[in-house]
């Protein structure tokens, strides 16, 4: 009875393992995001080092054609620091703009090494988004990965 059991949990386990690790890298975008960890964690240390803290450490990722633009909403805070990074597995570079809700460009990105950061301090509370476009993208589409910070 205790071998039958322990079986059945050491076949639980795996199967966790199996669905914690196979799973969601598949529906994210499979190895090509698993590829893009150590320049994420890159990413990541450069801005937590400067003080700043992830909204999402893990990042978000989404897939785009090139020069395709994505808006996805940015909640801004009148006289708060944001920042913004991304990293794209398969194209030259993220074109990143964060704007008001009019559509007005607040700031653009700047490459730094391979990702792309953005720092801003709006004027006005108000609900923003980022725009982030792949650009040269050597696929049919690029998988970019982002997150937000904010001041520690």
């Amino acid at each position: 009875m205790r071998k039958t059991m322990r079986m059945w949990a050491i076949a639980g386990l795996h199967a966790v393992i199996l669905a914690g690790t196979i799973l969601p890298s598949q529906a994210a975008g499979g190895p090509v995001v698993a590829a893009m960890d150590d320049p994420w964690q890159s990413v990541l240390r450069r801005w937590v080092g400067n003080g700043w803290k992830p909204f999402h450490g893990e990042g978000y990722n989404f897939q785009a054609p090139a020069n395709t633009p994505k808006r996805w909403g940015a909640g801004l805070q009148q006289d708060g620091a944001v920042a913004f990074a991304a990293i794209c597995d398969a194209c030259s570079g993220v074109r990143m703009r964060l704007l008001d809700q009019r559509g007005k460009v607040l700031a653009e990105g700047k490459p730094v090494g391979t990702a792309t950061a953005l720092t801003a301090m709006p004027m006005a509370t108000e609900k923003g988004s980022i725009e982030l476009t792949a650009v040269g993208c050597r696929a049919p589409t690029c998988v970019i990965r982002y997150t937000s910070f904010s001041r520690r």
